[in-house]
């Protein structure tokens, strides 16, 4: 007599695609006075990220110091991060110009940053610079709003926007078409790590934050780059990375990352890559 084995249930497949479309803010603030006492500094900074965060209700999950938060030297550039639930924002101090630089990125429809950024405005007055965007991880709405963004791979992005290799940069990128073994958390992590500390620089800063059963969220600093990633393992199928750093570290990264998420993959690669600033 035949025995038939049961079937497995297929995997319920998330359905990400309300994050299709998020928004990502960029600004540049002159003239900012924080305490001279390298503590008092740290902890004024960190205050302003939390303040202003709070006033949109997003929800911290972590907070990421670089090159930490006490004693630091009196000069030191204080690159201070934080993981939301929404994705990512990270703050950059340099005490000797006093120029701050606020970048962030959200993936939710409903907060898109704009509480945030009127109670920063408030708290340090108008910035210098600022740049709002429209961030999609969804391809196809990619290919219908935005074509002349994607690329076939990052050497041929490059060529179009014509990195100078010492000059500061913030780049948001989206990587398409992710396999979901490359998707997996674990791989992800190894592949950023590897990406990123290639160069040895030290200190590095890392955290990373899985959320369960959608996304991830990791992210790097050292003294040459920021970089913040946040998965989408359902039906978008994709992962954002925005980057500072100069030209040459953004377009290595870059290229690392390509070159792992897109291992063994028959067709091409569709990649977003946007230049938000430059020469900062």
């Amino acid at each position: 007599m035949l025995t038939v084995e049961p079937q497995k249930p297929t995997p319920e497949v998330l359905d990400d695609s309300k994050y299709a479309r998020g928004t990502g803010i960029f600004s540049i603030y002159e003239k900012v006075d924080l305490p001279v006492e390298p503590k008092k500094r740290c902890l004024a900074l960190l205050d302003l990220g939390n303040e202003t965060l709070l006033a949109n209700d997003f929800n911290i999950l972590d907070f990421v110091p670089y090159p930490g938060l006490g004693n630091v030297k009196p000069d030191e550039v204080l690159k201070y991060s934080w993981i939301l639930s929404e994705s990512h924002r990270v703050m950059i101090y340099d005490p000797k110009s006093k120029r701050l630089i606020d970048e962030l990125y959200t993936c939710s429809p409903e907060k898109d940053g704009q509480l945030m950024f009127e109670k920063t405005n408030k708290l340090l007055k108008k910035p210098a610079k600022t740049v709002t965007l429209n961030e999609i991880v969804g391809k196809e709405i990619a290919l219908k709003e935005e074509p002349d963004k994607l690329f076939h791979s990052v050497k041929k992005a490059a060529s179009k926007l014509r990195f100078a290799p010492d000059e500061n940069y913030c780049v948001s990128a989206v990587f398409f078409d992710i396999q979901d073994r490359k998707l997996d958390e674990d791989s992800l992590e190894l592949m950023l790590t590897k990406a990123l500390n290639k160069d040895d620089q030290k200190p590095v800063i890392e955290s990373a934050c899985r959320y369960d059963p959608q996304g991830y969220t990791y992210i790097h600093q050292s003294s040459k780059h920021f970089a913040g990633l946040h998965s989408y393992p359902g039906t978008l199928k994709s992962a954002h990375l925005s980057l500072i750093g100069t030209g040459n570290a953004i377009v290595s990264v870059l290229e690392d990352t390509e070159e792992v998420v897109y291992t063994r993959k028959k067709t091409e690669p569709t990649i977003s890559v946007k230049v938000v600033a430059e020469d900062f």
